[in-house]
């Protein structure tokens, strides 16, 4: 991994143009490709790059591409602080809230609450940008990808899909994608993001996923 700390300028071109001021900053490269680009205050990068990427250097300019999807990053760098590269290691992977990981079980054994006739493939399939927690085929034979929520959905969880989906996207064999985030509820904003983007919410009861209570029965 390398740390930048530079008082830099920033530019990104792709579904959108923007351009940053020049202010003090921390990059960081990745070994995975990826880029983050963290302003002095605020725990999220204010640009962010997914990997894998080219990273070209012209004396002070630093040009960052993604050729999957033809972004750009440029840093100009006007003072460099520190660069430092490190050789890291960390092979263990995020182990989440074990209610999570129970209901991405029960789903996985009952994958009809999702949808009927959608057939699991895998759990926990890995890719560049994290694991997928369904990997499936619906009825149709569409590859479909499953992110799991115990709790209430928001638009970082439709993000996250759709990260996944543009990754599963790059072998070409597998297209098209579906992509689907299953939760109990969903906020506004990550119904509005999921619309647009052409991700699919579908709302489950956990207490009817564990057995605790019947499901509710309907008259049409």
């Amino acid at each position: 991994m390398r740390v930048l700390v530079a008082r830099c300028e920033i530019g990104y071109s792709g579904r959108l143009e923007t351009r940053l001021a020049p202010g003090d900053r921390v990059i960081l490269f990745k070994d995975d490709g990826s880029v983050c680009v963290h302003a002095l205050k605020g725990a999220k990068p204010i640009n962010y790059m997914p990997g894998p990427t080219v990273v070209e250097e012209d004396g002070e300019l630093i040009r960052v591409r993604r050729p999957a999807s033809g972004e750009s990053l440029t840093v100009l760098v006007e003072q460099v602080h520190a660069d430092t590269r490190f050789a890291l290691t960390d092979g263990a992977e995020l182990e989440r809230a074990g209610r999570e990981k129970e209901i991405q079980a029960l789903l996985a054994e009952a994958m009809h609450v999702i949808e009927p006739g959608l057939r699991l493939l895998e759990r926990e399939r890995p890719t560049d940008v994290g694991p997928v927690d369904l990997f499936c085929r619906d009825a149709a034979g569409l590859v479909t990808l499953v992110e799991v929520k115990r709790v209430r959905a928001v638009a970082a969880a439709v993000e996250q899909v759709i990260r996944y989906r543009e990754q599963v996207e790059r072998d070409p064999s597998l297209r098209p994608v579906r992509a689907i985030v299953a939760a109990p509820d969903f906020a506004p904003q990550a119904r509005v993001l999921a619309e647009a983007r052409n991700v699919e919410c579908i709302a489950f009861d956990p207490a009817v996923l564990r057995g605790e209570v019947e499901p509710a029965l309907r008259l049409f």
